[in-house]
């Protein structure tokens, strides 16, 4: 009869790399709303949506895009907004302008909200 085989080491490593996950996730997330602070001051845009692995506790690995969506950035900065934001993260981003994004309301619903200071 075998005997049992013990998972704690391989259960305790898994933890720690899920924990040290979720503090990259939240690094990431600070970073993002310092971007986009500083993106609001140089393009006119009303509100912020981040979505995707980064507003999913557990899913956002190192290498994951960032998924932003916006409400009320014009056409004219959309490709200036995604320079900058690609620039600042030192990431790959995706971003959509949620007036016609078909599932908008499930972004806006879901994701997380970001609103200029006042």
């Amino acid at each position: 009869m075998a005997g049992k085989f013990s998972t704690e080491i391989l259960d305790r490593v898994m933890a720690q790399e899920r924990t040290q996950r979720e503090q990259n996730r939240h690094k990431m997330l600070a970073a993002v709303f310092s971007a986009l602070e500083k993106l609001s001051r140089e393009i006119s845009f009303e509100e912020a949506y981040i979505f995707g692995s980064l507003a999913s506790p557990y899913l956002y690995f190192e290498n994951s895009d960032i998924d932003i969506a916006f409400l009320g950035l014009k056409d004219e900065g959309f490709f200036q907004a995604l320079a900058f934001l690609s620039r600042e993260l030192e990431a790959e981003v995706d971003i959509l302008q949620l007036e016609s994004f078909a599932r908008r309301e499930k972004i806006m619903r879901e994701g997380i909200k970001w609103k200029k200071k006042n």
